[in-house]
């Protein structure tokens, strides 16, 4: 799968935008292992505000690795949207979105 491929799919599970995928170019490193701790890291300021994302993600190895994609790009596009707002961690929540996400593509794909 290629990236444009890669970000149709993420439009059609109703999150993206051309602006997202524009911040985001050149800020997503992609390895081509299949395990690895793969993050989606906030850039905060010394006032704990979010002023960038980094995501660091597999290549389109298999289908997991297409779900650890998704996962990590929700959480980019949730930090995409508090853009210059306190960082607020919310594990639970945003696990909670990014799984859903994930169920959603394997749900869409049957």
């Amino acid at each position: 799968m290629n990236e444009e491929t890669f970000q149709e799919l993420l439009l059609s599970l109703n999150f993206g935008s051309s602006d997202f995928f524009s911040f985001i170019n050149g800020k997503v490193y992609r390895y081509s292992v299949e395990d690895f701790p793969w993050a989606c890291i906030p850039i905060l300021d010394d006032n704990e505000i979010i002023k960038d994302i980094r995501i660091i993600v597999p290549e389109f190895l298999n289908e997991k690795c297409l779900l650890i994609n998704i996962h990590e790009y929700y959480h980019a596009y949730e930090l995409f949207n508090e853009l210059g707002n306190i960082y607020v961690e919310n594990t639970d929540i945003r696990e909670s979105n990014a799984k859903n996400k994930e169920r959603l593509y394997l749900k869409m794909k049957k």
